[in-house]
């Protein structure tokens, strides 16, 4: 079939909603109804890897989650802030521009919620019935949609495996692994995540997005 590639409002944020920002990113109950039946593929990223690459993008830099003053006054060099300082700005200001006023248990990071808006059918009532204990006990994942998910970091390998499975042949994905990288992001040379996160950053981290990780890790086997 034809490929069409949709630009859909951003989910949720008031910054977004401001600015009537649109992009590729469409969330699962933006997809259009008569897609519904369709397999829903997605690729996900380690969380830590995927923090780091957020920090280094820099979007936020000149698109903050929140008032200008308001985040200055928290952090006063913005944008010029260090990456535990980013985190800082995301688990105060970037959580609320996505909660807008709901209130949820504080150990909730804002990855998880967007993950959650990111892939529930429903993110309302997703959010509503969220909770530390549905995290924990992995009740929570019962509100994602049915995704495959391919693992970013051997994604060439996944996306063949998949398109085996639904019925293509191997002689004609070998273009597959022979395709350039597009789109990739400019990295520090030879860093990693644990460049950037320290024990501490990394243990609260974890524990505030210990969804992703479930779902991430669960990907492993």
């Amino acid at each position: 079939g034809r490929f069409r590639e949709l630009a859909l409002s951003i989910d949720r944020t008031a910054s977004s909603r401001r600015a009537g920002r649109k992009s590729q990113h469409g969330a699962v109950h933006q997809i259009p109804r008569r897609h519904l039946a369709l397999p829903i593929v997605s690729v996900l990223r380690h969380p830590l890897d995927r923090a780091v690459s957020q920090y280094e993008h820099g979007f936020w830099r000149s698109n903050p989650p929140g008032d200008l003053d308001a985040i200055r006054s928290r952090f006063a060099s913005f944008p010029d802030i260090d990456f535990g300082e980013y985190l800082e700005l995301q688990r105060t200001f970037g959580r609320a521009d996505v909660l807008q006023g709901q209130k949820l248990d504080e150990e909730i990071g804002p990855d998880t919620l967007h993950f959650l808006r990111f892939f529930a059918p429903d993110p309302e009532r997703a959010l509503s019935r969220l909770t530390s204990a549905a995290l924990d006990s992995g009740a929570a994942l019962e509100d994602l949609a049915d995704v495959r998910f391919l693992r970013f970091e051997r994604l060439v390998k996944d996306l063949v495996e998949y398109l085996l499975e639904v019925g293509f042949s191997a002689p004609s994905l070998d273009f597959v692994g022979q395709m350039p990288r597009i789109n990739a992001a400019v990295s520090r040379r030879g860093s990693t995540w644990r460049d950037y996160f320290t024990p501490e950053l990394e243990a609260a981290y974890r524990s505030r997005e210990r969804l992703l990780f479930r779902v991430a890790e669960g990907l492993d086997g």
